[in-house]
Parts: C-alpha cells; sequence; structure tokens
C-alpha cells in the first residue's frame, strides 16, 4: 500500500510540475505575440514611410547638383 502511495504522489507531483510548465510557456507566447503585434505595426508604419518617400523623390528627377567643392 505504501509503495502504491509513493507512486500516487510522485505522479502528483510530475503533473503538478507539468502545469506549472504550460502556464509558464503560455504566458511567454502571449507575450511573444504581443511582441510580434507590436512589430507588424512598426513594419508597416516604415513601409508606408517609404512608399511616402518613393513618391516625394520620383516627383523631382533632376540630377543633385554637384558637391561645392568642385
Amino acid at each position: 500500500m505504501k509503495e502504491l502511495e509513493n507512486r500516487l504522489n510522485d505522479i502528483e507531483m510530475k503533473v503538478a510540475f507539468q502545469e506549472d510548465s504550460i502556464t509558464q510557456l503560455s504566458d511567454e507566447i502571449a507575450l511573444l505575440n504581443e511582441l510580434i503585434d507590436r512589430q507588424r505595426t512598426q513594419i508597416e508604419y516604415l513601409g508606408s514611410r517609404l512608399g511616402d518617400m518613393a513618391q516625394g523623390s520620383s516627383i523631382s528627377n533632376a540630377p543633385e547638383p554637384p558637391p561645392p567643392h568642385y
């Protein structure tokens, strides 16, 4: 009977450890998802800014003047 109780205690400890590990992993995944969402927003913003800059530079196709030391 004592052996059965010891095995049951071992199983309970393993389950508790697994539950804690799953909770930690879930929390980490949630943080990573938030980070990915912020980075996606930043990339979209930068992409639109680059598009705006490209449109602005295509308006004036004049060559740049040479530097003053020429």
